[in-house]
């Protein structure tokens, strides 16, 4: 292979380790040889505390040595405690760390002296984000000799390309994670939830609309819809949906609440229909347009009240009014519930709508929902 297709070819394998972890110890392998080293890896540091590399990735070294580094040597390594105190610094190599009769004196040279051959290293590193650092470390052996001024001006070319890599990967993750963890929280949620796109098709349902679906009692969905199979609660549904998708910039006026009969005798599904806000990056196949809450009064755990009155700094007798209507209650029935006159409720509602800078019911469900449970 050419020495300009090598070259290319270890590039390559930098985005695709950047992108898949897995890959990592290929691209090793091709930084290794390309560079003429012994060893390679790949980190991730971690210096908020004691420093210490929660991902390490390696080609070419002793596990049992490994292991021994990242238990008891990182925080003592000097080219780490570099690292530390110059984050932004994208090559980092001996001369710059320690010099060569100082090695001979420290005792963490003494200590990688009795357990490994490896004497230079030479770092390419990035910081995508202020807590975070990243990057590769080529490693040589004393008998190989230092890595000199042709060896770093031949990688800062490869490490620039690193640096591309590590942030788009550090961008991807992040969006990865940022998804994972928004998928779980919506999971935990007791209500039934469902996203729609401005076709109205089901483009995401938690396990709770999972469960609901299968049950058969009033409400079922697919890909292509969702409906309420009493006419003309699927007429209503259907009209919230469409006064969503239909409507201008202002999400206030967007979007309802209804109930739908289940023919179980159950007490009547609480549907809430809102608006998604249309800001999502441009380069996703998940466009939700429309947010579907359905909550199971006959199943759902009242919203905790002491967590309703901090947030919202609402009174006791408030805050369980506030919950009986998030879990589905209707005001009048709410009213019986906690042995007040309806006109009292009817107070209650409007000083928390006041206290929560809501105007509508199904706009303080919302809030509500989208607060507290999880």
């Amino acid at each position: 292979m050419l020495i300009d297709e090598r070259v290319l070819a270890v590039i390559q394998a930098l985005y695709d380790a950047a992108m898949d972890e897995a890959l990592w110890p290929k691209a090793l392998q091709e930084l290794t040889e390309i560079t003429g080293s012994q060893g390679a890896s790949f980190w991730v540091l971690d210096s908020s505390g004691q420093p210490r590399l929660p991902t390490f990735i390696t080609y070419n070294f002793d596990p049992a040595f490994i292991k021994a580094y990242l238990d008891i040597a990182v925080p003592h390594d000097p080219t780490v405690q570099y690292l530390v105190q110059h984050p932004n610094a994208p090559i980092v190599h001996d001369g710059l760390v320690i010099s060569e009769r100082e090695k001979d004196r420290h005792a963490y040279y003494d200590w990688q002296g009795r357990h490994s051959d490896i004497r230079f290293r030479l770092v390419g590193q990035v910081r995508p984000a202020p807590p975070v650092q990243a990057g590769v470390a080529l490693h040589r052996t004393g008998r190989v000799g230092r890595y000199e001024v042709d060896d770093i001006q031949r990688f800062s070319v490869l490490n620039g390309h690193l640096e591309r890599a590590l942030a788009i990967g550090f961008r991807l993750g992040s969006l990865g994670t940022m998804q994972q963890s928004t998928t779980e929280l919506l999971d935990r949620n007791p209500a039934a939830v469902l996203l729609l796109d401005e076709h109205k098709r089901v483009v995401y349902a938690n396990r709770s609309a999972e469960a609901l679906c299968s049950n058969g009692d009033g409400i079922r969905w697919s890909t292509d819809q969702i409906v309420a199979l009493r006419k003309p609660d699927h007429d209503r549904l259907q009209g919230l949906i469409a006064q969503v998708l239909s409507a201008g910039p202002s999400p206030a006026n967007r979007g309802g609440i209804m109930r739908a009969p289940r023919p179980s005798g159950k007490r009547p599904y609480v549907i809430l229909v809102a608006p998604v806000s249309p800001k999502y990056p441009a380069l996703t196949v998940l466009r939700p347009a429309v947010c579907i809450v359905i909550t199971d009064p006959d199943g759902q755990k009242p919203l905790p009240q002491q967590r309703i009155q901090a947030a919202f700094g609402l009174t006791a007798a408030e805050a369980r009014l506030a919950s009986l209507l998030a879990s589905g209650v209707e005001l009048r029935s709410a009213a019986a519930e906690l042995k007040i006159t309806y006109g009292t409720a009817r107070v209650r509602l409007a000083e928390i709508f006041h206290k929560t800078e809501t105007r509508r019911q199904g706009e303080l469900i919302r809030l509500l929902l989208s607060t507290l449970a999880n």
